[in-house]
């Protein structure tokens, strides 16, 4: 014991002889030697003898002969500051003679720190604790010994504990005594005169295991402030390290999963916490009774995650590993010992002494629960430090929704979507009237699906977050209308298989599309447009056909069927113009399910006939399959509708049509009966037209009396006019109406003309306006009053007058008034 203690004490004294440096000595600089930006106060007058000015030259210049780059004042070489600003490289005293020696070299300085076990860095690393470590750093500052003999640049080493203490010194060994190792600047232990430099060399700086360190995190870093060189030039990297950080934790073997339980066809991971950079012996423990197929399998290609490549490897080694007494890892896993089982590894923790490992499992994954077992590995084994981890495989689930409202015309398109957490893919097939008992292709329904043949489903994939879709395109599928349901499977099973499978169903009604049309009237004025509206449901693709026929007039359109299943067609106005008067057929026709017309319009020869889908007509040769329409022998009008629905109504013809008629018309304007009205009343003329809605009317209406007169005598206009818009009727007809005020009207005979701003039609009539009507005052009571009898001269009738009194016998009728009322005023 005492000759340790003598060897100790002996290493202790050559360690400080070492650290007594002389202070003074790091701030002489011989001439051409390595000074550092940010150091203050140093002598280079070796090199600079007296006050002047230092030069540099960029690469490429030569000193002596080319201008200097930049220059700098040296006020006095025995103080002499170097600026962080200034360029690194060589400095010449000036004047420069060609082929001078430099004065100084600017440098930049760099440092870093390393904690290291043994040979193995532990920077950001974890530790166990009474790990031995010590310090190695590395930088540039071993310049510093070519200051004098001795001379280094002293650094400094901070360590900061959980809890914020910052240490400087530590407590280490040295020959198995507990040893204080001083880090300051001052302590001797961190003079930096090589690089890299030991700290304390041959010495435990940090014995991890001593009283003051507890578990937990520390950080540490060095910083060198020779000279002033870090007050003047803090930039991490050049005068101080960036900080690191070691953890210092027990002797534990930790093993968690980031799942207690899992949804087969979910991947999840195994966490072990141990020792760092230690091999460790992973598996599945238990399932050597089981499938491979039945077990979650360790992902292949982690890093750190060996498994079995065959003899010798890391992975073999851990199939060998014996866990208890005559049990090997490899006989406890399905198919044992096997180059590329996927049910045992070795895994090496990193130097923080964790390792995550990823394990995976599919739709044939049995539900149970499933032990995995690690264990420290040491060869044969067993090492008797071990953990386990229970994680809890469960069968997924399935589901099928439709979109809308589960009623679908043959010719839509339906989307079907989900959810499946029991396997990667979903399988759909169809059920229903007239189709296969255990399931149909949704493709081609009149194909049944294979039991396990996955190409005789429809495959989904399904997307990272369990959901998937499908479009199914319900135009030429052989449906029946009715009742149908479709299945959506984990796997490829039909529905006589479903025993062992998640499923999950959806029903919808299939119905046959239809077409609907109206006529926007009965009747169409020539030059007036004609609307066809309707809907047409199935979402047909080709639109639907319009087809109108008359006397010397055909025409064929095809319309497209917007999303909410509407159409509109329009028979223009230039159209109409040319029509001869008379009724006119329309038939719109649907594509149905195939989504193709199967009766259409070709031209042979010059003659445009109505045929069968794939027959060629031939002229002047009568067929069942087809019939002009245009060119000689052409069938107009009801003929030509009825053989057009006989196409239609043809077995192969899936096609439906809707047929209205409409009739052709010069156009007119009626007025409605016009009674007497009086002065100052309001009233509207009205009437009926075959013009379209929104025709405009220009409607007047003038007194008969408006004529020329002389210019000495005082006339003015009475009557009033203006615009209306034709309006949709109730009765078969439109209507237009135009409102009257009679306020500045004077009694007379009116005439009403009604005239189409576009079409050719007008119409006239006439009514008059009388006096004013008497207003009808309330009764008032008053004493009785004897009142002789009023003689009156009898009052000559007028003849019965024409349909419309002229204007003079309105005079008259306005005299016999004023008599009238002189003579009752008289009495």
């Amino acid at each position: 014991m005492t000759k340790r203690l003598t060897i100790a004490v002996i290493s202790l004294l050559a360690l400080a002889m070492i650290a007594i440096l002389p202070a003074a000595a790091i701030t002489v600089v011989p001439a051409g030697e390595t000074v550092f930006r940010g150091e203050e106060g140093i002598d280079i007058s070796a090199g600079i003898p007296v006050a002047g000015t230092l030069a540099w030259y960029a690469p490429g210049s030569t000193p002596g002969t080319d201008a200097p780059s930049r220059t700098v004042s040296v006020a006095n070489p025995l103080n002499f500051y170097v600026d962080p600003s200034m360029e690194e490289g060589s400095w010449y005293t000036m004047p420069v003679a060609v082929g001078a020696n430099a004065a100084i070299l600017v440098a930049d300085p760099a440092i870093d720190v390393q904690l290291r076990r043994g040979t193995t860095s532990v920077n950001d690393a974890t530790v166990i604790r009474g790990d031995l470590l010590n310090f190695r750093i590395t930088s540039n500052l071993d310049a510093f010994a070519n200051r004098g003999a001795p001379s280094a640049a002293p650094t400094r080493i901070r360590v900061t504990d959980p809890n914020g203490n910052v240490y400087t010194s530590l407590v280490g060994d040295v020959a198995g005594v507990a040893t204080t190792f001083d880090l300051t600047a001052t302590g001797g232990n961190t003079d930096v005169n090589t690089n890299p430099f030991a700290v304390a060399a041959g010495a435990t700086v940090w014995d991890t295991a001593a009283a003051p360190y507890s578990r937990g995190t520390y950080t540490y870093k060095v910083d060198c402030n020779a000279n002033g060189m870090n007050d003047n030039y803090d930039v991490t990297g050049k005068t101080v390290s960036k900080t690191y950080s070691v953890t210092i934790a027990d002797d534990d073997l930790i093993i968690t999963s980031n799942k207690d339980t899992v949804v087969r066809n979910t991947d999840f991971a195994i966490t072990i916490e141990a020792r760092p950079s230690t091999d460790y012996v992973l598996w599945v423990k238990g399932t050597s009774s089981l499938a491979a197929a039945d077990v979650p399998a360790i992902k292949a290609g982690q890093q750190g995650v060996a498994l079995d490549a065959g003899v010798g490897s890391a992975g073999r080694n851990a199939g060998l590993y014996t866990f208890a007494a005559a049990q090997t890892v490899g006989a406890d896993v399905p198919g044992g010992l096997a180059v590329g089982s996927q049910f045992y590894a070795m895994v090496s923790t990193a130097s923080s002494g964790k390792r995550t490992v990823g394990f995976s499992t599919d739709q044939n994954t049995k539900d149970q629960s499933f032990t995995i077992r690690t264990d420290r590995y040491v060869a044969p084994g067993p090492s008797g430090d071990y953990d386990e981890v229970k994680v809890r495989v469960e069968k997924g689930d399935v589901t099928i929704t439709a979109s809308g409202d589960r009623s679908y015309y043959i010719g839509e398109e339906v989307t079907f979507s989900g959810v499946n957490t029991d396997s990667s893919n979903v399988y759909l097939f169809i059920t229903g009237p007239n189709l296969a008992n255990n399931g149909a292709r949704l493709t081609d329904p009149s194909l049944a699906v294979i039991d396990t043949n996955a190409a005789t489903f429809v495959e989904r994939t399904v997307r990272g977050d369990d959901t998937w879709e499908y479009k199914w395109d319900t135009s030429g599928a052989p449906l029946d209308a009715g009742t149908y349901t479709i299945y959506a499977v984990a796997d490829p099973r039909d529905r006589n298989n479903l025993a062992n499978v998640k499923y999950a169903t959806v029903s919808v009604v299939v119905r046959k599309g239809f077409v609907s049309a109206t006529a926007s009237q009965a009747a169409v004025a020539k030059g007036d447009s004609l609307y066809v509206r309707g809907n047409a449901e199935g979402n047909p693709s080709p639109g639907v056909a319009i087809w109108v026929l008359g006397r010397n007039f055909y025409a064929r359109a095809t319309q497209t069927v917007e999303d909410d299943a509407s159409f509109e067609y329009e028979l223009t106005g230039a159209a109409t113009q040319g029509m001869a008067s008379g009724q006119y057929f329309v038939v719109v026709q649907h594509p149905m399910g195939n989504n193709r017309f199967d009766v259409v319009e070709t031209v042979v020869g010059g003659t445009t006939f109505a045929n069968m889908l794939g027959i060629v007509p031939a002229v002047g040769i009568a067929s069942t399959d087809y019939f002009p329409v245009l060119g000689p022998g052409r069938l107009q009008g009801s003929d030509a509708a009825e053989a057009l629905i006989q196409l239609m109504n043809n077995p192969n013809v899936d096609d439906t049509y809707t047929k209205l008629t409409f009739l052709v018309e010069e156009p007119w304007i009626r007025i409605d009966s016009i009674a007497d009205k009086f002065v100052g009343s309001t009233f509207t003329i009205s009437g009926t037209t075959n013009l379209g809605v929104d025709n405009d009317l220009l409607v007047e209406v003038t007194s008969s009396a408006f004529q020329p007169t002389d210019k000495t005598v005082s006339a003015e206009f009475s009557g009033a006019s203006g615009t209306v818009k034709v309006v949709q009727g109730d009765a078969g007809y439109n209507t237009w109406s135009f409102e009257v005020d009679a306020t500045g009207f004077t009694p007379d005979e009116y005439i009403v003309t009604v005239e189409s701003i576009e079409a050719d039609a007008s119409s006239t009539t006439t009514f008059n306006v009388l006096e004013g009507a008497p207003v009808t005052q309330p009764p008032v009571t008053t004493p009785p009053v004897t009142t002789p009898p009023v003689t009156t001269p009898p009052a000559t009738q007028p003849p019965e007058a024409p349909e419309t009194p002229g204007f003079g016998a309105l005079i008259a009728i306005a005299g016999l008034g004023a008599v009238a009322f002189l003579v009752l005023r008289r009495n």
